[in-house]
């Protein structure tokens, strides 16, 4: 009797053997981690996030002025504004390069990782952690030149799988990579 035809690693490592999977070997890092933050910008819970950033860049300013011209010059609740309108900005532009440093330890302390996306999901594992998710708890996947970038179905939370193209053992498994998701994600 085989026992190990029902562990869900093995039938990984099978499906990734016979052709079916796509397998990654790589160390993550804080410059993947801000490609990913940034290409998650194009989804839709992205946009959501960034809105109200948005909202302040352009408004901000002009608010600022009409106060100015009101009181006739700054005043502290000018200033106070003027601050929040740079920081909104500065949020804009620089937002997931801040983020991804925030990942940096969580990231070394992940070592050299290894992936597999199959017909069931994609299964990561690395120094000390192994999680899997299905399709079904997964939304939406970006394409950057460097990476493939996964991320979660729920509209509230920021789960983003980086998996980089120099993790790939033939440049031809990046179409099979693709192919994959294609046919469970949609493309941002």
């Amino acid at each position: 009797m085989n026992t190990t035809g029902g562990d869900p690693l093995f039938r990984i490592h099978e499906a990734a053997s016979a052709g079916q999977a796509v397998e990654l070997h790589y160390t993550p890092t804080a410059a993947d981690m801000a490609e990913a933050l940034r290409a998650r910008n194009r989804t839709p819970a992205g946009r959501r996030q960034r809105r109200p950033y948005l909202l302040l860049s352009v408004l901000g300013p002009v608010l600022v002025a009409v106060l100015m011209v009101q009181d006739g010059g700054t005043t502290p609740v000018t200033m106070g504004m003027s601050a929040g309108v740079l920081f909104g900005w500065a949020y804009l532009l620089f937002g997931h390069r801040l983020m991804a440093r925030a990942f940096r330890g969580a990231l070394e302390a992940a070592g050299d990782c290894g992936a597999v996306v199959d017909e069931h999901g994609v299964a990561v594992s690395g120094s000390g952690f192994s999680t899997r998710h299905q399709w079904s708890a997964l939304g939406h996947y970006a394409e950057t030149p460097a990476h493939f970038a996964v991320f979660s179905g729920d509209r509230q939370a920021i789960q983003v799988m980086v998996l980089p193209r120099r993790g790939l053992a033939d440049p031809a498994d990046a179409d099979r990579l693709r192919a994959i998701l294609d046919r469970h994600l949609t493309r941002v």
